[in-house]
């Protein structure tokens, strides 16, 4: 067998701390008392309070992974995942907040130069500020090369035209990272050279948030239609170097997918849960449904999927904090979260019978949010292929 097949051992190491736990205890506690008495009206209005993201975001889901000079708690990777658990186990739509704010603040964090950082970062690390993502165009979704947004330099400012869709948090944002093409595609194998990310704030003359896009699930959290028109923006609100934005995109999404992960694991314990408080306390035939051995064996394959999900999703985490490569983990974590988010809440809806489609029961939401987080941050089809390139890159080693 080709040796760079075989793992290390030390590949698989994850390390949890006191220190862990008790974030996820403060978590834990604030999404029981602030967000599930509102969950489901959050999901029913599609809305979330304004007060309750800023809340959220005081309590350090803004500032986790950021440094101190920046206002950041300086904590890792493993701490974020654990605290996106948290939330999304009461509300995935909560949690979809920040996890497409950090597509904002990560690439800031990483290719921003210090004034950058300074006027944009630390308010979004303070909770102050929202960021939302703009790549994602009518006809460019996974093809992220194949945008046709463009940005063109007039003198001190770039002027940008073009339209963007389903785009979280476009309505809340304060900040936006926009893509656009500042130069054409040198060829068709090239497509991907040419584009730029941008720094755009709400506000802009010819910036527009468009029409609220329906979805089926994350509701309270639901996508926007940007519009740009001729949005001039300084100079100086490129984001790395001009023909970056390309990379800049990719490698941001590479450490999103295992928020998303998180938003899985989340999904996938309510589901759990719910499926284990029902069966307790619902009876059939003067029995409980836990007695019943096809009931007991719905709930072991369910433990065994969570536990999986979970597992490998700290997994990735954790070769991300110790700078190991941590791409291929990061796409296997979020294919298995999200699909056992799916998977865990169908079997709950099957153990609450007629209960798991009515409304007022929470387990058909579970499984409206799994459709989306399957389908953001690279669609599982998408990641199955960077599993496979992956895979070849390793074979040529």
């Amino acid at each position: 067998m080709t040796s760079t097949l075989i793992p290390r051992t030390a590949d698989y190491e994850v390390k949890l701390t006191a220190e862990h736990e008790t974030l996820r205890n403060t978590i834990r506690d604030f999404a029981e008392k602030k967000i599930r008495p509102i969950a489901a009206q959050i999901d029913h209005n599609n809305k979330i309070p304004p007060d309750l993201i800023t809340q959220i975001a005081k309590l350090g889901l803004s500032a986790i992974t950021y440094k101190e000079e920046y206002g950041g708690l300086n904590a890792d990777l493993l701490s974020m995942v654990i605290a996106l658990e948290e939330l999304a186990r009461v509300s995935a739509a909560c949690s979809t907040v920040f996890v497409a704010s950090h597509l904002v603040s990560e690439p800031i964090n990483e290719w921003g130069n210090e004034e950058q950082k300074k006027r944009y970062l630390v308010p979004m690390v303070a909770g102050d500020k929202i960021g939302a993502h703009a790549m994602t165009e009518p006809g460019a979704g996974s093809d992220v090369a194949g945008i046709k947004s463009t940005a063109k330099l007039h003198g001190t400012h770039w002027e940008i035209t073009g339209r963007k869709m389903f785009i979280t948090n476009g309505e809340i944002a304060d900040y936006y990272l926009v893509f656009a093409r500042t130069s054409p595609a040198p060829s068709k194998a090239e497509r991907h050279k040419g584009l730029s990310a941008f720094i755009v704030e709400r506000g802009t003359e010819g910036f527009q948030v468009g029409s609220k896009i329906e979805t089926t699930g994350l509701r309270g959290s639901q996508p926007s239609e940007l519009i740009l028109d001729r949005v001039r923006v300084p100079k100086d609100n490129l984001l790395g170097k001009e023909g970056d934005g390309f990379y800049i995109g990719v490698k941001t999404y590479d450490r999103g997918r295992i928020d998303v992960s998180a938003q899985g694991v989340g999904i996938s314990q309510a589901a759990y849960e719910a499926a284990v408080s029902y069966a307790q306390t619902r009876t059939s035939f003067d029995s409980p449904l836990i007695e019943f051995q096809q009931v007991q064996y719905k709930l072991a394959e369910m433990a065994i999927g969570l536990h999986t999900a979970r597992l490998l999703t700290y997994w990735a985490a954790s070769l991300k904090d110790q700078g190991k490569d941590f791409v291929k983990a990061a796409s296997i974590a979020k294919v298995t979260a999200t699909e056992t988010a799916e998977k865990l809440a169908l079997q709950a809806m099957m153990i609450h019978g007629g209960y798991g489609v009515a409304t007022e029961y929470p387990v058909e939401r579970f499984l409206r949010d799994s459709q989306i987080i399957k389908t953001y941050e690279g669609t599982n089809d998408i990641q199955r292929l960077t599993i496979a390139k992956q895979l070849l890159r390793e074979l040529k080693r």
